[in-house]
């Protein structure tokens, strides 16, 4: 229960970051992360042009990565892409999996899938510890039920003895 709850955490943390690419549902289990997102065009900043397809990759990677470390933030230490189709537009689904764990190192490799389920880009990143002690929960999930509106549990267990061995109703 403690690890699905580090991954709604996660999740919820990504959602409250502004991703402009991220459109769709995030999942995220330990070591693996997916994102669903659209590419819609290049987005130059200052000197550079920068294609869509990082944003993607470095969210799916560090969800994957963020997902088995719970002690506190990784920073992005090291991200090489290779983009395959670099004219690609559309919806884009983009995986990632931890590929090695030398904790508190971790190697990620994210890949982006097309709707045609062609590989667009791919990336290998790697993770170390920030130092900084991960955020909390900003949607934490609903609290448990009020004391009282759930029957409590039964006060015995009956028992009975078979020629097989023992049986419990409970």
């Amino acid at each position: 229960m403690v690890a699905q709850q580090h991954y709604q955490r996660l999740k919820h943390l990504y959602s409250t970051a502004s991703s402009d690419h991220a459109t769709g549902p995030v999942d995220i289990s330990y070591g693996y992360a997916e994102v669903v997102g659209v590419i819609e065009g290049e987005m130059e900043q200052a000197l550079v042009t920068r294609v869509p397809h990082q944003q993607l990759l470095a969210d799916a990677a560090s969800l994957a990565a963020g997902s088995v470390e719970k002690e506190g933030q990784l920073s992005l230490e090291r991200f090489n892409m290779s983009v395959h189709r670099p004219d690609y537009r559309g919806s884009v689904q983009a995986s990632a999996e931890v590929v090695l764990a030398e904790p508190p190192r971790y190697h990620v490799r994210a890949t982006l899938f097309g709707e045609d389920g062609k590989e667009i880009a791919e990336t290998l990143a790697f993770f170390e510890p920030s130092g900084e002690a991960l955020p909390p929960d900003p949607a934490p999930e609903a609290e448990p039920e009020v004391e009282g509106s759930a029957p409590p549990p039964a006060p015995f267990m009956p028992v009975h003895v078979t020629q097989y061995g023992s049986l419990c109703l409970n």
